[in-house]
């Protein structure tokens, strides 16, 4: 009885049929965290967050999902009752409308691409919401117009120093500390870029 082997056509078309196979599993799997489509993913999820959609979209799928049925439980003993407290986690705000115009701002101040632009946002971001704990904005506020406010700015840093794990692009402010240090107006404001960028 003769053995019917393959021949070797047909053995390297099987090796190019496994091997696609494993390329379709790993695309399926997770998305690098730098390739252009986690990219293009990423920046769609800012938008609907940019755009406040975010929140119609869990409300649809929340609609969407049935309630458990509710559970009978026999109380044994005495059992404490919760405090009403508003819906939520708490770190969302009451005002969702405020509160995505206040991410709206961050963006634009974080994103600001001339002077003009940051001084426009800034001013309303202050305005609005006043000058807040973020690393990034704060780092922009550096190259506001207003020496005020870049003290304000130097000083909220020197407070969030202590807390913060890691200071986003800590070279580059470094480099902004040293130039305020350098041809600031305002001597205050000279000598507090100076020691802050000491302790960078």
């Amino acid at each position: 009885m003769a053995y019917d082997r393959p021949s070797w056509r047909e053995i390297d078309k099987a090796k190019d049929q496994s091997g696609r196979r494993k390329r379709r599993n790993k695309d399926k799997k997770d998305l690098p965290q730098h390739s252009t489509r986690y990219d293009k993913y990423k920046s769609d999820l800012n938008r609907l967050f940019d755009q406040g959609m975010a929140g119609d979209l869990l409300k649809k799928e929340e609609a969407k999902e049935p309630e458990p049925p509710p559970q009978k439980t026999t109380p044994r003993g005495k059992t404490k009752t919760a405090v009403a407290t508003r819906k939520g986690n708490g770190r969302i705000p009451k005002n969702r409308k405020a509160a995505t115009s206040r991410l709206k701002l961050f963006r634009a101040v974080v994103d600001a691409v001339d002077s003009e632009s940051l001084n426009l946002a800034l001013d309303e971001l202050c305005e609005k919401f006043g000058l807040p704990d973020d690393w990034q904005v704060l780092a922009r506020v550096l190259e506001y117009h207003d020496e005020k406010m870049i003290i304000q700015a130097v000083q909220k840093m020197k407070n969030l120093l202590p807390t913060t794990v890691k200071i986003p692009r800590r070279f580059t402010l470094k480099e902004r500390l040293r130039s305020i240090g350098q041809t600031a107006v305002d001597q205050e404001l000279r000598n507090l870029a100076r020691e802050f960028e000491e302790l960078l």
